[in-house]
C-alpha cells in the first residue's frame, strides 16, 4: 500500500509531467507540420499524407523530450512543495526523506521504461513507415510534373520548373536542377517535354533544349545541345521504387542480427553500433534528472532560504550532461572508440545524483557560483525596470 504523500506527491508530478511534455510536443509537431508542408503544396499530395507523416514523426518527437518533461516536472513539484511549506511539514511530521524521494524516483523510473521501449521498437517503427511514405511520394513523381508554375523540391538536391501544360498532356518550358552528386551539377532545359510510360519504367522526353554539365572538381563547365533526351525517373528513388532505411529507422532487434539482404545503407553503417548503445543510454538521463533533482531540491527549506541557485544548479548540470551525451554519440558514430563515454556520462550522473541525495549534511552552492547568480539577476532586474520606465516615458510623451 502506498502511503498518502506519497501517492500525493507522485500524482502532482506526474500531472505537471503530462502537461509539460504534452506542450513541448505540440511545440515541436508545430514546427514538424510547417517543415513537412511542401509535401502537400510542392508535391502536390493527398492532406491525409501530410498529416500521417506529421503523426508517425510524434514517437520519436516524444522520446526526446519526455526526460526534459521529466526534469521540468520534478523541480516545479519540489520546488512547489517548498513554496507551500509542505517540505517542512513532511520533515516534521515524522517521515523519512524517502517519502519525497521514493515518487519522484518511480516517476523517473516509469518515463525511462517508457522511452526505453520507445528508442528501441516504437520510434524506429514509426520512423521507418515515415520512410516508407517519403520513398513512395520521390517515386512517384507524376503528381510533381503536372504542377504548373513555380520549383519544386521532388527530392534531396533535386528541383523541377515547368511553365506550362499543352492540352494534349505535353509540357512547355522545362527546366530540372539536379546537385544529387556533390560531384557534379546538371541543369536541363528543353522547350517542350512528355511523360513516356514504359514497362520498363516512367521517362521524361525532354526536346529541343540544353543540358549544362559542371564538374566541381575540374571545375569545368560543358553544354551540350540535344533535339531528344530521354530523363529516367526512376533516379528519384532506390533503383527500384524500394525504400532504403538508416540504422535510426530498424528495431534494435534487426540492428543486432539484420537480414542477409541487409537494407541499411551503406553511407550508415558505421553508425549502427553507436545508434545501439546510444537507445540503450539515452532513457538513462530521466533517472539522472530526478536524482539531480532531488539532490538540490528534495530537503526541507523555508522562506528565507534563496532556491533560485539550486534550481539553477539541476538546470546547469542537466544540460551539461545531456550535451555531453550528444556530444559523445557524434563522435561515436565515426569513432567506435567513443562509445564507453556514451555510457560513462549519465552513468557519472547518476552516481554524483545519488551520492548528494543520500547525504545527511546539506551541500551549499559555492559562494562564487551565488555571487554570480546573484550579480546576473540583480542585473536584469535592473534592465528591465530600465525598459519599464522608458516604455512609460515614452507613452507619457505621446499622449
Amino acid at each position: 500500500m502506498i502511503p498518502l504523500i506519497e501517492r500525493y506527491i507522485l500524482r502532482r508530478a506526474a500531472y505537471l509531467f503530462l502537461m509539460t511534455l504534452c506542450a513541448l510536443v505540440a511545440a515541436l509537431w508545430v514546427t514538424q507540420v510547417l517543415r513537412e508542408i511542401d509535401v502537400v503544396t510542392a508535391q502536390g499530395q493527398a492532406i491525409w499524407i501530410f498529416l500521417l507523416m506529421t503523426v508517425l514523426a510524434l514517437p520519436a518527437l516524444v522520446q526526446l523530450v519526455a526526460p526534459i518533461a521529466f526534469l521540468v516536472a520534478a523541480i516545479g513539484t519540489l520546488n512547489s512543495l517548498r513554496n507551500d511549506s509542505e517540505l517542512p511539514v513532511i520533515a516534521a511530521a515524522g517521515a523519512s526523506r524517502k517519502a519525497v524521494y521514493r515518487p519522484i524516483l518511480v516517476l523517473g523510473a516509469i518515463v525511462m521504461l517508457l522511452a526505453a521501449v520507445s528508442h528501441h521498437m516504437v520510434a524506429p517503427a514509426s520512423l521507418a513507415a515515415l520512410r516508407a511514405i517519403l520513398t513512395q511520394v520521390r517515386v512517384d513523381v507524376i503528381a510533381t510534373l503536372v504542377q504548373e508554375g513555380g520549383f519544386r523540391a521532388v527530392g534531396d538536391g533535386l528541383t523541377m520548373h515547368i511553365r506550362e501544360k499543352a492540352a494534349d498532356g505535353s509540357f512547355r518550358g522545362i527546366f530540372v536542377n539536379d546537385d544529387r552528386n556533390p560531384r557534379e551539377s546538371l541543369q536541363y532545359s528543353a522547350a517542350d517535354g512528355l511523360l513516356l510510360e514504359q514497362a520498363g519504367g516512367s521517362y521524361f522526353i525532354l526536346q529541343n533544349g540544353d543540358l549544362i554539365r559542371e564538374d566541381e572538381t575540374a571545375g569545368e563547365t560543358n553544354v551540350v545541345a540535344f533535339e531528344t533526351y530521354a530523363l529516367d525517373l526512376s533516379q528519384l528513388g532506390a533503383a527500384d521504387g524500394t525504400a532504403v532505411y538508416r540504422a535510426r529507422e530498424r528495431s534494435t532487434l534487426y540492428l543486432l542480427q539484420p537480414d542477409a539482404d541487409n537494407s541499411v545503407s551503406e553511407p550508415y553503417a558505421a553508425g549502427v553500433t553507436a545508434e545501439i548503445h546510444s537507445r540503450t543510454t539515452a532513457p538513462l538521463y530521466a533517472l539522472v534528472f530526478a536524482l539531480l533533482a532531488l539532490a538540490f531540491l528534495g530537503r526541507p527549506a523555508t522562506h528565507r532560504q534563496d532556491r533560485s541557485t539550486a534550481i539553477f544548479a539541476v538546470v546547469a548540470l542537466s544540460i551539461l550532461f545531456r550535451a555531453g551525451g550528444f556530444a559523445a554519440l557524434a563522435v561515436a558514430r565515426n569513432h567506435a572508440a567513443a562509445i564507453p563515454a556514451l555510457y560513462a556520462i549519465p552513468l557519472s550522473g547518476i552516481a554524483l545524483g545519488a551520492y548528494v541525495a543520500l547525504q545527511d549534511r546539506r551541500h551549499a552552492i559555492p559562494r562564487m557560483v551565488e555571487a554570480a547568480w546573484d550579480a546576473a539577476l540583480a542585473f536584469g532586474r535592473r534592465t528591465l525596470g530600465r525598459y519599464a520606465a522608458a516604455a512609460g516615458a515614452a507613452g507619457n510623451d505621446s499622449r
